[in-house]
């Protein structure tokens, strides 16, 4: 099970010696595959910004780039279902 990471880990952790981010590890990023997943996410961010955790400009950027990932999982999920039409479309003709 992925671990829970808070949304600094998305933009990196601050090293407080130098105040600059720090790659995290792919395996340490949070799971973003589903639509539940973006929105926690988002969410998280928001919360981050709101303690000022994240800056403002980071907070826009992020939430774009979370908003385009939601998109294209909404696009797989509607050609899915397409495919599965055009599949169910096909069979009922050849019975036919």
């Amino acid at each position: 099970m992925p671990q829970k990471t808070s949304p600094s880990s998305i933009i990196g952790q601050r090293d407080t010696n130098t105040e600059r981010r720090v790659a995290i590890p792919d395996s340490m990023q949070p799971e973003l595959s589903t639509l539940q997943q973006v929105r926690r996410e988002m969410a998280a961010l928001y919360r981050a910004a709101q303690r000022g955790d994240v800056s403002t400009d980071e907070l826009k950027s992020l939430i774009y780039a979370l908003s385009q990932m939601a998109k294209l999982i909404e696009i797989g999920k509607l050609e899915e279902r397409m495919d599965t039409l055009e599949k169910m479309a096909t069979a009922d003709e050849r019975t036919h």
